[in-house]
């Protein structure tokens, strides 16, 4: 947070700014101003303190309200402690300001660096590029092409913003881009269309706890230039990739609902862990299916059994990956990543796990 008192304008999209600081026990006063276009019909002004595990400490917001409203608001610190001020800004917020009273401390400001956005990435997932930055940006190189960039990420909300543009003959995406986990477990994403504008794309990306994660930004053939940023809870410390690459297939992708058939769909999922399994030419390969916890346990352990399978004989059929490099277990729902209680948590649970060993 570069001072106790913040000013800034909308930009006609729904955006949530995260700042850092730290404080000791005691109150800390914080007072807004803000106001939505007249047409408006959304929150001009959404505001909120967390600690570093995500968890909210107070909030408030301004309301729909098209001329400046002032509304203040009153935090008890129970403890010394690093903490996240969150504002959230709606597609209609006009202008806002925010000051904050009471002991805090600010962080030292950083020096300017000419190494302040990355460019063109790594076209390989299992190397990605280790970002030092929340900025990259580039133009297309008149193909297809995936770039791949690590970094640390969580536990909370992380705000990804892409930019971009196709040519004016363009039919395809102008730019793709998401959040995964290195289990190729998608966080999020976003599209822009095809679009010969500067078009601005915006989602939030809830992120469970802190890990490493995949930024992955996808081009057309037409694409012309590129931009991305991200911000909220992040850091650039380096990780220790894992020895085991492992690649969460969602069955949703796969397969209709309770059904172990591939769809036609599922062939760009599949092309692209086959030749990630092709790599590593000698490293042994577990497909594993997964269920939730809805239904019997004999038809979840079968389906399981059958949705391994089936990537297994896709895999060898289809993507030339010799046989003997691969073995199919199913596990029904007696190993799941997440909780059975949501949907969400259920959805991820449904899954087909691929486990490359490198020797």
């Amino acid at each position: 947070m570069p001072s106790r008192e913040l000013k800034g304008t909308g930009v006609k999209q729904k955006l949530s700014y995260y700042y850092s600081f730290s404080a000791p026990a005691g109150p800390i006063k914080i007072t807004t101003v803000s106001k939505n276009s007249p047409s408006g019909a959304t929150q001009a002004l959404g505001f909120a303190l967390y600690d570093k595990k995500a968890n909210r400490l107070c909030f408030d917001s301004s309301g729909n309200t098209n001329s400046d409203k002032t509304v203040m608001l009153n935090c008890q610190i129970e403890k010394a402690q690093p903490l996240i001020l969150r504002l959230d800004l709606s597609e209609e917020t006009i202008d806002y300001s925010v000051l904050l009273d009471g002991t805090i401390e600010l962080p030292a400001p950083q020096a300017a660096t000419t190494t302040s956005v990355a460019g063109p990435g790594s076209t390989d997932i299992d190397e990605p590029t280790r970002l030092k930055t929340n900025r990259v940006k580039g133009e297309g190189i008149k193909k297809a092409v995936a770039y791949y960039y690590a970094f640390n990420a969580g536990p909370g909300e992380l705000t990804l913003t892409i930019d971009g543009k196709n040519t004016s003959a363009a039919t395809t995406e102008a730019l793709l881009g998401g959040l995964y986990t290195l289990r190729s477990e998608r966080i999020c994403q976003i599209e822009l269309g095809n679009t010969t504008l500067e078009k601005r794309g915006v989602v939030a990306c809830k992120v469970d706890k802190r890990q490493p994660v995949i930024l992955r930004l996808d081009l057309s053939a037409e694409t012309v230039d590129f931009r991305a940023r991200f911000d909220g809870p992040y850091d650039f410390e380096e990780f220790v990739a894992p020895k085991a690459i492992a690649i969460a297939l969602d069955a949703a992708v796969l397969f209709d609902s309770g059904a172990s058939v591939l769809k036609p769909e599922a062939r760009k999922t599949l092309n692209e862990a086959a030749a990630r399994v092709k790599k590593f030419t000698d490293a042994p390969v577990a497909i594993s299916g997964h269920t939730d916890s809805v239904g019997n346990d004999a038809a979840n352990q079968l389906l399981s059994e059958n949705r391994a399978a089936a990537v297994r004989d896709y895999f060898v059929n289809l993507a030339a990956v010799p046989a003997a490099r691969l073995s199919v277990k199913g596990y029904g729902k007696s190993q799941p990543v997440a909780d059975n209680k949501t949907d969400e948590g259920r959805a991820r649970n449904r899954r087909v796990d691929v486990l490359i060993t490198p020797k």
